[in-house]
């Protein structure tokens, strides 16, 4: 009475469609499958910026008719003249007008997160999507007085970060907003700066007292600065071994470890050198 079990329904009834069916099927399906990524790969590379050879974050479309990285073809226009502005791709001549291309930004979204893009290309612009999004936040930390958030933001700027372009002026504008929080970091990079002359006029006086602030704040940095300003008798400084020691020494006590390996070294290696200081 067991007619549905296996072992009654009839052998031929059970066989396998023959091999050379199936393995043309699957050559099928192969060559299929190759004609749809070599479409997806044509597509990618249209997207790519022919200026950065990445996948653009803030894509526009230029005159030219190609859509590049913003910022990648906004360096390119600036400080060309009308007439002497080109077409990065065919040498011809070119107006400097762009336009957001929003459908291709939406379109690149789509594919990477589909996993239609991938490899380093989608790697990368994940990574930048990611950078770009922690700079908006930390943005808007800053501009709601969050010190922390102004100095990172200032330091961003300064080393062209997280996909920032490098720019003194509003690295500094950010870091002198956190020092007049008493931000201790940034006590010391504003101090630095004025004592430089880094992007803005020099201001010897203010970095000094800006750095002997960061120094009460326990900035090892400030410290070593301070130090090595009385070694060297920069900055108006009067050269004074014992306030170089007394500066050098301060930093083995500090709370805020910011200084580097080579300004440690180089400071126990004065001490050293001037055991009776």
């Amino acid at each position: 009475h067991a007619h549905w079990r296996a072992t009654s329904v009839p052998s031929s009834t059970l066989c396998m469609p023959p091999r050379k069916r199936a393995a043309a099927a699957d050559t099928a399906t192969q060559e299929e499958n190759k004609r749809y990524r070599s479409a997806i790969d044509e597509m990618a590379e249209e997207l790519v910026c022919p200026i950065t050879q990445e996948l653009p974050v803030d894509p526009v479309t230029a005159e030219d008719g190609r859509v590049y990285e913003r910022s990648a073809i906004e360096a390119h226009i600036r400080g060309r003249s009308a007439e002497a502005l080109k077409s990065p791709i065919t040498n011809g001549p070119m107006g400097a007008r762009l336009l957001p291309a929003v459908q291709v930004r939406n379109n690149i979204e789509r594919m990477v997160k589909s996993g239609a893009i991938g490899g380093d290309k989608a790697a990368a612009w994940q990574k930048r999507i990611e950078e770009e999004e922690m700079v908006a936040e930390t943005r808007r930390k800053a501009e709601g007085s969050d010190r922390d958030a102004m100095r990172n933001l200032g330091f961003w700027y300064r080393d062209g970060q997280k996909g920032l372009a490098v720019d003194l002026k509003q690295s500094f504008e950010w870091i002198e907003r956190a020092a007049e929080l008493d931000e201790p970091g940034a006590l010391m990079e504003c101090g630095g700066a004025l004592l430089g002359g880094e992007g803005l006029a020099r201001d010897l006086s203010r970095g000094l007292l800006l750095i002997g602030a960061a120094c009460a704040l326990g900035s090892e940095h400030a410290c070593y600065v301070s130090g090595w300003g009385q070694r060297q008798g920069a900055w108006g400084l009067k050269k004074d071994d014992k306030q170089t020691a007394r500066w050098f020494r301060k930093m083995q006590g500090c709370s805020i470890t910011d200084s580097t390996q080579a300004c440690r070294d180089d400071a126990a290696k004065w001490l050293r050198e001037h055991p009776s200081a």
